[in-house]
């Protein structure tokens, strides 16, 4: 009988064992889509948000949307800033989620400008996730202060409340 039972044992390892694998299988799957879409943003920088941008208070600090952003490649709901049009003049705006999409009389998207998550994001914080990209001016507005930053054909302008927290983000 304890035979019988030792064998018990080693189908149910044998089981725990098999399973495990299938686990490590799934990861390795994981890891190897994720490298994929590693090598394809080291040719070129790509964020994409979809949805209400006030719900996730820290895709703002995420080093792939900094990256993206100094490639004029983020995409929020569907909309990217048009860094090659000449023409800036907004004549529509339309209102997605949290996001304002600003464009010129031809369509095209100008501005981006969405809110962020209240009382999430320092200016300290911004600051150092953002340190990669070029600030070329930083200032006080009348309910709080800005920084604005250069990118390969554009920029983005942080605005701050009174208390120094991210409030929204315009990419132009």
């Amino acid at each position: 009988s304890d035979m019988a039972m030792e064998q018990g044992m080693n189908d149910m390892q044998g089981n725990m064992n098999h399973s495990d694998m299938t686990m490590e299988q799934g990861m390795n799957d994981m890891q190897g889509n994720m490298m994929n879409s590693n090598m394809e943003e080291t040719m070129m920088p790509y964020y994409n948000y979809t949805g209400y941008t006030t719900y996730d208070g820290h895709f703002t600090q995420d080093y792939d949307f900094v990256r993206a952003l100094k490639y004029d490649n983020v995409m929020i709901d569907g909309y990217k800033v048009n860094t090659a049009t000449n023409d800036k003049d907004v004549s529509t705006s339309k209102k997605v989620n949290d996001t304002m999409v600003d464009m010129n009389k031809d369509g095209q998207v100008v501005n981006i400008t969405f809110d962020t998550k209240a009382d999430t994001v320092s200016k300290a914080m911004f600051k150092e996730a953002h340190m990669s990209n070029h600030m070329s001016d930083e200032g006080q507005t009348e309910n709080g202060s800005y920084m604005t930053y250069e990118t390969n054909n554009g920029m983005y302008t942080a605005h701050f409340d009174e208390q120094g927290y991210l409030m929204k983000v315009m990419i132009s």
